[in-house]
């Protein structure tokens, strides 16, 4: 299990976020108790004896999920929100009834899972203060006074030592190095033929180990560890202490692979099949086109808004089409609605895209900060050219001119490329050749941990940014 996939469940940032979620749960399912209590005994006239509370009517799990599901797409287990921001609070609301609407538009259709008007207006605010009063909890008291994990490294070039700076610029100080050693300072201390690593202070790594409490090693594999260390490693992961490939944490914390830790382990290891088995792919071929038709089923009587909206805006073709690479390079023609100025590009000529960028034209930059603009591209989606998630797919000109300066640039078409990735939810624009290579790193994340489970968070992940505006 790589540790991306590792710590998406088991970090100490998603072990505090699940429990913020278990509290969260824990909240609505009794705030929606007491609403079943309310109606029972102030409207039905019931005793408190006679009203049976389990098993929970099938409403209350629709309930609890619309409720997760609104505040996990309005941002509430972004651990640095502070409640004590009217701001914040006020999205909690938000998220809050958006739940309760959604619950609502549920059970309009699934008569079995309906509640009752009394038991909904009872359960939303209290849900809402439970809620709001557990973050403030955990924000002061749990959150604040949450001991660090201690990280030791030993590494052997300046990329992995930037796991330091990567550690100590992270907000929640959920990570702590203790020590570094560079394998470099391989030392024979007894003159014995046994080499050991030795930090500044002349403290061999077994020492600092015992003596700082170490709660996680980080290792790089591709220096020449001496066999004893390896072999301790195991122990040390028995004694319960984690241990970790430098490169792989490095990736983690970042949410990126350097360009200098791809080598052929790293290409044999993660592009054999980016999706892993043939089954696999095609539940994600399911996926692709089950969410394709339903977005288009949503959004196709809007499209007439749209388009007219566009060609209001400024003259022009409300759709455009360009010609892009798709997996293996093959070429694919996509559609979008038009964003920029008609012809403000001219063929043969590929200007990056920047974040102000003046060939956009008004309505295009809520088409882009929307992501509506890709709406057409869900019939590419349904032809098999794309895919839901996926790198997206870019000009072959400008293909042609980062593959003259970005090594290994052509495993980006190694996946089919998608509406959304990991580079559009972490990286900015990139407007020029080197963000592009920075871009390609995130791109290199994607490849390294593509998985269903990846998909879905990604999706998730692309709703929120989709709520809160911040498209590209």
């Amino acid at each position: 299990m790589s540790l991306h996939r590792e710590s998406l469940w088991t970090g100490p940032e998603r072990r505090r976020q699940l429990a913020l979620l278990l509290g969260d749960a824990l909240i609505i399912i009794l705030s929606t108790i007491l609403g079943v209590l309310a109606r029972r005994v102030a409207f039905e006239g019931a005793s408190l004896t006679e009203v049976h509370i389990w098993p929970l009517p099938s409403g209350a799990y629709s309930l609890l999920f619309t409720f997760l599901f609104a505040l996990y797409i309005f941002d509430q287990y972004n651990l640095a929100r502070d409640m004590g921001d009217r701001a914040n609070a006020a999205v909690l609301f938000l998220a809050t009834f958006i739940g309760m609407a959604l619950a609502a538009f549920i059970s309009f259709f699934l008569r079995g899972l309906q509640l009752g008007r009394v038991v909904v207006l009872v359960q939303w605010p209290l849900a809402f203060i439970g809620l709001y009063s557990w973050r403030r909890l955990f924000h002061v008291y749990l959150l604040r006074f949450t001991r660090p994990q201690r990280v030791l490294l030993v590494v052997d070039n300046p990329v992995e030592k930037g796991i330091e700076a990567e550690i100590s610029e992270r907000p929640l100080g959920d990570y702590e190095v203790v020590g570094a050693f560079m394998v470099a300072n391989l030392q024979d201390r007894q003159g014995d033929g046994e080499w050991h690593l030795v930090d500044e202070h002349g403290r061999t790594l077994e020492q600092v180990v015992r003596d700082e409490e170490v709660n996680m090693l980080v290792f790089s594999a591709r220096a020449g560890i001496p066999p004893q260390y390896l072999e301790q490693a195991i122990d040390w992961k028995f004694d319960g202490i984690g241990v970790y490939d430098a490169a792989n944490f490095y990736g983690a914390m970042t949410g990126r692979v350097p360009i200098e830790t791809i080598d052929a382990r790293w290409i044999l290891t993660y592009l054999s099949q980016p999706y892993g088995s043939a089954v696999v792919r095609q539940i994600k071929r399911v996926m692709d086109v089950g969410l394709a038709l339903f977005g288009l089923a949503v959004t196709l009587p809007f499209w007439p808004l749209l388009m007219l909206a566009i060609k209001l805006d400024s003259p022009g073709p409300a759709i455009f089409r360009q010609e892009r690479l798709g997996m293996r390079q093959k070429p694919i023609v996509i559609a979008k609605f038009r964003s920029m100025y008609h012809k403000y590009e001219e063929e043969g000529e590929a200007a990056y895209a920047q974040a102000e960028d003046p060939r956009v034209t008004r309505v295009g930059k809520w088409l882009r900060k929307t992501r509506l603009d890709e709406l057409p591209q869900l019939w590419n989606v349904l032809k098999g050219e794309l895919s839901i998630v996926g790198l997206r797919p870019i000009r072959k000109v400008n293909a042609d001119r980062l593959a003259k300066m970005i090594p290994f640039y052509h495993l980006r078409f190694s996946m089919k490329p998608g509406l959304t990735g990991w580079p559009q939810i972490r990286y900015r624009y990139a407007d020029d050749d080197i963000s592009h290579l920075h871009k390609f790193e995130y791109e290199l994340y994607h490849i390294q941990n593509a998985s269903i489970a990846f998909d879905l968070y990604l999706i998730v992940k692309t709703l929120q940014m989709i709520v809160f505006g911040r498209g590209q």
